[in-house]
């Protein structure tokens, strides 16, 4: 999450220099900066996103694996890999794998978190399509809105990333409503 803000930092910086130098040419030093920090944000974004893909899909995986009687998961662990690592197949499957770790599990999220982790990956995958359908345009204004619009899909992305690992931790850890107990000092009797 902090990387695709890292990101969305970096290629803001890069649409204000961008701005800023609408009419003259920016100097050598500012456009291999930014260029550089959008570059080096952008592929450790999606590296770390890759390694995060596929250990939330082992945690899927895992937690399916505690959640159903051992051999009753009506999911073979191939379906559940292809289902969470394959673009756009993903979109639609996963929250159906949710939904059926959450009808079996003790400790799940409500089925309004699904809904707000399904619609910020929705978002998400809008802006991301909006921002490459606008890099194929030509121009410098077209390369500007490119650089703007990827700034809000990495924003987004770190949304999407959020509601995720609420997701993960709801099904992992208790409510905290009633695990702990506050008791002001002074009021329990100390016999």
């Amino acid at each position: 999450m902090a990387w695709f803000i890292a990101s969305a930092v970096a290629h803001g910086l890069r649409y204000l220099a961008l701005a800023f130098y609408a009419d003259r040419v920016a100097p050598w030093w500012l456009e291999a900066a930014t260029t550089a920090l959008v570059w080096v944000t952008g592929v450790v974004s999606i590296a770390i996103v890759l390694c995060a893909a596929v250990a939330s899909a082992g945690w899927l995986i895992d937690a399916r694996r505690r959640a159903y009687e051992p051999g009753t998961d009506p999911r073979s662990r191939f379906r559940l890999w292809v289902g969470s690592l394959v673009v756009v197949v993903n979109f639609f499957r996963l929250p159906v794998y949710l939904e059926e770790l959450r009808r079996v599990s003790t400790r799940a999220p409500s089925r309004t978190a699904l809904r707000r982790w399904w619609a910020a990956w929705a978002i998400n995958v809008v802006a991301v399509a909006v921002a490459f359908w606008r890099s194929t345009g030509d121009g410098p204004q077209a390369a500007a809105d490119t650089v703007l619009l990827t700034m809000v899909a990495a924003l987004t992305a770190a949304w999407a990333i959020h509601e995720t690992r609420s997701v993960i931790r709801s099904f992992n850890d208790p409510s905290p409503r009633f695990t702990r107990r506050f008791i002001a000092a002074g009021i329990v009797d100390a016999r």
